[in-house]
Parts: structure tokens; C-alpha cells; sequence
């Protein structure tokens, strides 16, 4: 049976077509009747009757099968190269590249354990993580001070010390305060006292 392909590489067939076309223009006997899935595996000769003709090798199409696999894969590899590498530019950014890239950043979502660091958007400004935390409905990031900092508008590094009410505010290594007209940074992480309370949790900044 006369068909006519678009041929591939090294005498492979690409496409096929009954008649032909501007791209199936070359015309080629089948030896066997045709599986439309496997054309891949076909390869062309030139026959006795000096014409061209196709019959099925099974090599070929194994090989074009492993090919497909492995381009697959290629993709598959590139696409989660990709991801990473999109992930790490976005979380190693310092807090003037994030802002110029605030939209790519995710929206603040309850019920998520965001780690210190983290950049977010909440009612589209750009926040920073201050400690690591699982969000909750009454923390949003407008709000919830000791947890996120607005990235555009940095708060106070000494803000006016404030009574913790429990886990979720309490003060983290580091964070810093203004206590009785003094600076004083925190020495431990869950800190609830004032250094009123608790001096040893607490280091004068001269």
C-alpha cells in the first residue's frame, strides 16, 4: 500500500498522510499493514522494484522509546531545577531584592509553619518572618508584631516592651526592646519576663 510520510532521521518516518501533502510529500510501499501507534518504528529502503518502501523494526522503535523516556526525563529534571532554583533566589533575597519581587511571593495563609526568614504578602505588602511560628487566624502579619516585620516600613528595633500573654508573643533571642527608658536585647528564645522580672534573660545595649 501506497503512503505518503514525512520522513525522520536516519530513513525514520515522522508522519503519514493517504495523500499528499506539503509536508507528507514523499511516497513510500508498506510491506505489512500499518500500526498508526508504533510509525516511529518504521524504517524505509529502497526496495528491488527500485521504489521506496517501509517495514517495522522493532530495534528502532525501542530505541525511539527509550529516547522519548529520556527526554521525559530531561524535562521532568530541568522543571524541578527550575523550581528550586526560582525558591532559592526568592528565599535568600535581602529584604530590597524581595521588595522589588513582592509579587512573587505567596499570600499569608493561616494553619502554615513559616520558618524566620520567610518573606509573604498580606493585603499586598511585603512582610518578613521574625521567628518560627504556625500562623493562626488573630496573628495576621498587620498585627502580630513579634512575628513579622513589614518589610517596606521596618518597625522599631527597640519597640516599647510589651507583656507577653503567652508562647505565640513571647519574645525570641535577639529580638530587642525599650524598657524603662534602656535598650535591652533578649538572651533566650519563649521570653515572657521584662528584665524587671528577669534580668539574666535580658542584655543591656548600651
Amino acid at each position: 500500500m501506497q503512503i505518503y510520510i514525512e520522513y525522520g532521521l536516519n530513513a525514520t518516518i515522522k508522519n503519514i498522510s493517504s495523500v499528499k501533502t506539503e509536508q507528507c510529500y514523499a511516497p513510500v510501499f508498506f510491506d505489512d499493514p500499518i500500526d498508526i501507534d508504533k510509525i516511529e518504528g518504521y524504517m524505509t529502503y529502497i526496495g528491488s522494484d527500485s521504489q521506496t518502501h517501509a517495514s517495522f523494526d522493532q530495534a528502532t522503535w525501542e530505541a525511539y522509546e527509550r529516547a522519548k523516556e529520556e527526554e521525559r526525563a530531561r524535562k521532568q529534571a530541568q522543571a524541578m531545577l527550575d523550581k528550586l532554583s526560582y525558591k532559592t533566589v526568592l528565599d535568600s533575597a535581602t529584604d530590597d531584592q524581595a521588595l522589588e519581587m513582592r509579587p512573587l511571593y505567596p499570600e499569608w495563609q493561616t494553619g502554615i509553619e513559616y520558618t524566620k526568614g520567610t518573606f509573604l504578602q498580606y493585603d499586598s505588602i511585603l512582610y518578613r518572618v521574625l521567628q518560627d511560628h504556625k500562623s493562626q487566624a488573630d496573628w495576621t502579619p498587620d498585627k502580630a508584631v513579634s512575628l513579622y516585620v513589614n518589610v517596606a516600613d521596618p518597625q522599631d528595633p527597640y519597640p516599647p516592651f510589651k507583656k507577653p500573654t503567652g508562647a505565640h508573643d513571647a519574645y525570641s533571642k535577639g529580638d530587642g526592646i525599650t524598657f524603662e527608658e534602656k535598650h535591652y536585647r533578649s538572651k533566650i528564645d519563649g521570653n515572657v519576663y521584662s528584665p524587671a522580672e528577669y534580668q539574666d534573660g535580658w542584655e543591656l545595649v548600651e
